[in-house]
């Protein structure tokens, strides 16, 4: 009779759990999160909140699943793999989605979640070397089928492009250029304004990187004056176009005047072309550079903002095509209008002027 114990096996999908451990060591993951999220007073078990965080940001990344309710289960599956990535033994209860809520509730409501952020992008920087000399900026906005539950929670009716009769979320991210590192993240309600958000973001960037030398790139909403008098008050740069609040057309079309006067000269903006062969001409125009002062946390700045005004060689030609097409179409409705049908009233000088007004105005051809 044989006496041994059986030798039992457990076999278990590793899939990418050892890279993304080995990933998470590098950067002290576990490690900030104790520092910044201590254990609660009554925390029990071998594992600490900065370990049980990292299995569920592993189970995040490696998954790309959001649900709560599953981290246990996929804890459950791969518990001996676990178990010898952290050197601790991993139950399944650690992942339990209430305690993971709970948490989840503590970082977003903490003000250590900046700081913790700023303390990875410093780690991260250092550990694949990475070039910081460009952050992008920029605002998008998540729609939602569940319901508004009250004036202070995030998912609130907005502008949006997507959908407005569903209430939103709005994020701002900035962005390490071009690997598309997300450097600071802010999450806030959807009836937010963008303008406000991008000084923040930048305050975030500098905390983590340093001040000054750096660019920042945004659209037209970060064009705001209070945002690019911030930027170069820490000795940055800013590079975004204007909207018509900051320069009006008829401001643009007083810079333009010596262009089509002839005066002005353009500067070529060529784009490198494939190797043996010649640059690409994708653009001609010319800068002015403005004088603008501004008050940033009760000190007045000074500084020399340079304008560029420039022709896309390949976006003019389709602006013309449709205006062109919009002259045709206002062209034939300016001609019905005098043309005699039956039941078609009759109209005399001020109604003729005032339909006429309509149809280019409509057109968009004043």
């Amino acid at each position: 009779m044989n006496t041994a114990e059986p030798c039992l096996l457990c076999v278990e999908a590793v899939a990418d759990l050892p890279v993304l451990w080995a990933v998470f060591q590098r950067l002290d993951l576990p490690a900030a999160l104790d520092r910044h999220f201590p254990a609660p007073l009554h925390w029990k078990g071998p594992l600490t909140p900065g370990d049980v965080l990292a299995v569920w940001l592993l189970f995040l990344v490696s998954r790309g699943d959001h649900c709560l309710n599953h981290v246990q289960p996929w804890v459950a599956q791969r518990q001996g793999t676990l178990s010898a990535l952290l050197g601790k033994p991993v139950l399944p209860t650690d992942a339990h989605d209430d305690r993971l809520a709970d948490w989840l509730t503590r970082l977003g409501a903490s003000p250590s979640f900046s700081a913790l952020e700023c303390d990875l992008n410093q780690q991260t920087i250092r550990v694949y070397q990475l070039p910081t000399e460009v952050v992008r900026i920029d605002t998008t906005t998540a729609n939602s089928y569940a319901d508004v539950l009250s004036a202070q929670g995030l998912l609130q009716f907005g502008h949006s492009k997507d959908d407005p009769d569903r209430p939103q979320l709005k994020i701002a991210a900035a962005i390490l250029d071009p690997l598309g590192i997300p450097l600071a993240t802010a999450v806030v309600p959807g009836n937010t304004a963008d303008d406000p958000l991008y000084i923040p973001a930048i305050r975030s960037v500098q905390q983590a990187l340093g001040v000054g030398g750096r660019t920042y790139v945004g659209d037209c909403k970060m064009a705001a004056l209070a945002t690019r008098a911030f930027v170069a008050a820490g000795g940055d740069f800013y590079l975004c176009p204007l909207a018509e609040s900051q320069l009006s057309r008829a401001q643009r079309r007083e810079r333009l005047l010596p262009v089509w006067e002839g005066t002005q000269t353009l500067e070529q903006v060529r784009r490198p072309g494939p190797e043996g062969h010649p640059d690409e001409l994708v653009a001609e125009g010319f800068a002015v550079e403005v004088e603008l002062t501004a008050t940033v946390d009760q000190k007045e700045v000074r500084w020399t903002e340079r304008r560029w005004l420039v022709r896309s060689l390949a976006y003019a030609p389709s602006q013309q095509a449709a205006l062109e097409r919009r002259l045709e179409r206002a062209t034939a409705a300016l001609q019905e209008l005098v043309v005699r049908k039956r039941g078609k009233k009759r109209l005399f000088h001020a109604g003729l002027m005032k339909a006429a007004e309509g149809i280019v105005a409509g057109e968009g051809v004043e």
